[in-house]
């Protein structure tokens, strides 16, 4: 996930065919100057998600590791595994004491999947991540719930 502004300044020949790029600001409301996060983003990264087997990990990634990534790897999770949105959320933040997921994405992701405010509320729950000077520490999130599938960041 890039910034609107950045392009991808590296040889790309290496990265699978399976790939989906999205250039977006990391905000939580549309504003004049920022690309927020929208409906079709976020079907484009669940819908993603859904193309991916089981068995397969998916690596997300964004500028910092922070909020946009953790919130599209939060998405997927929950895509998932309905009623286990509060699950993946604890376990989100144990594994990664920064992450603090875009709010916006989780809202619309949340409204996609129909989950009637769950993801949301699981999400505030846990709280803001603790600040971080840099990128966050690399982790992985399991995907799915009945077995170590992982999105890595």
């Amino acid at each position: 996930m890039l910034a609107p502004w950045q392009k991808v300044v590296f040889d790309e020949s290496w990265l699978p065919a399976e790939r989906l790029i999205l250039a977006f600001n990391d905000v939580d409301v549309a504003a004049s100057v920022h690309v927020a996060p929208d409906e079709t983003i976020v079907r484009k990264i669940i819908e993603f998600g859904r193309g991916c087997g089981d068995d397969q990990d998916i690596l997300i990634h964004c500028w910092m590791g922070v909020s946009r990534s953790p919130a599209a790897a939060y998405a997927i999770a929950c895509e998932r595994a309905p009623g286990d949105e509060q699950l993946i959320a604890d376990d989100l933040r144990r594994r990664s004491p920064t992450a603090t997921p875009n709010r916006l994405i989780v809202a619309l992701a949340d409204d996609y999947l129909c989950r009637g405010g769950r993801m949301v509320d699981a999400i505030a729950r846990i709280g803001r991540g603790c600040d971080v000077d840099g990128d966050a520490s690399p982790f992985e999130l399991p995907l799915s719930r009945n077995r170590r599938s992982a999105h890595h960041i």
